[in-house]
């Protein structure tokens, strides 16, 4: 008689639904800052959109700032608006190793944005690409195989020195993606030796350019970057990280409350091409 109770109180509680309607709070029109300071004698650029709801797909450009960066202890470099939130700097000019740099903003409203310092790190140069071929079941041939290339780099990184880096992909002057957008080292291992490296996920055709951009930057820079792939990798299942705003190096001097997402940073560029054959 008792198991017959505890199956009637079952199907009575599984027989229960109830609706439950949440009601999300509205994004935040937050500003997004992103700007670099890269050793190429060129316009740099600093972007500014505002953020929204993951249903949009663009951020919303702001067209409407004042925008400068300065040099410690050299002046001002004044930036203008040309398109798509995007300002550069009025002239050319690179970033020299151990200059200090900040972005200063100024709303249309009157608040003051100013980023936190960030020096340029020492270049460290690719020396040789050399295109690695491995064999893959063609899927458009079943039973067939075919080449595929990835790059392997060789690199010497500098002794004595705590150095961060980021790699960046290209293929025929398309910047990749995937299968990864953030790909970071630190030579806590490898200090004064040979930069490691085990590229094989970028895959590229028989006949492609592949170029490799290695990015040498600050560890601040390194953080940032770590814990912005840490949010945009997550899979949300149970175990993984929860996502959340990710702290740049700007601040809201004006409403110190008020978050501002994004990073304004130097990085040192060494760039090599090879054709995969």
């Amino acid at each position: 008689m008792r198991k017959i109770r505890i199956l009637i109180l079952t199907v009575a509680f599984l027989s229960c639904e109830k609706v439950v309607i949440i009601e999300l709070p509205e994004a935040q029109n937050l500003l997004v800052v992103e700007g670099w300071i890269t050793n190429f004698d060129e316009r740099q650029y600093i972007r500014l959109t505002r953020s929204n709801s993951f249903s949009d797909r663009e951020n919303p450009p702001i067209d409407d700032a004042l925008v400068r960066v300065e040099v410690k202890n050299s002046g001002v470099i004044d930036y203008v608006y040309t398109e798509n939130g995007t300002y550069l700097s009025t002239g050319s000019f690179s970033g020299a190793k151990d200059n200090e740099y900040r972005a200063i903003i100024i709303m249309s409203n009157g608040d003051l944005i100013r980023s936190e310092w960030t020096k340029m790190s020492a270049q460290t140069k690719i020396v040789l690409i050399s295109p690695v071929s491995f064999e893959e079941n063609d899927p458009d041939n079943p039973g067939q195989t075919t080449t595929i290339y990835y790059p392997r780099i060789t690199a010497l990184d500098s002794a004595n020195f705590e150095n961060f880096y980021r790699w960046v992909f290209f293929r025929n002057g398309e910047r990749l993606s995937e299968p990864e957008s953030i790909t970071l080292q630190r030579d806590i291992f490898f200090d004064g030796n040979f930069i490691p490296n085990s590229f094989d996920r970028f895959e590229y055709d028989p006949g492609d350019e592949m170029e490799v951009q290695l990015h040498s930057i600050e560890e601040r820079t390194h953080d940032y970057l770590s814990l912005l792939k840490s949010q945009i990798t997550t899979l949300g299942g149970a175990a993984s990280t929860t996502p959340a705003i990710v702290s740049g190096n700007l601040t809201n001097l004006t409403n110190p409350d008020v978050v501002v997402l994004g990073y304004f940073g130097t990085t040192a560029i060494s760039s090599g091409s090879e054709i995969a054959q």
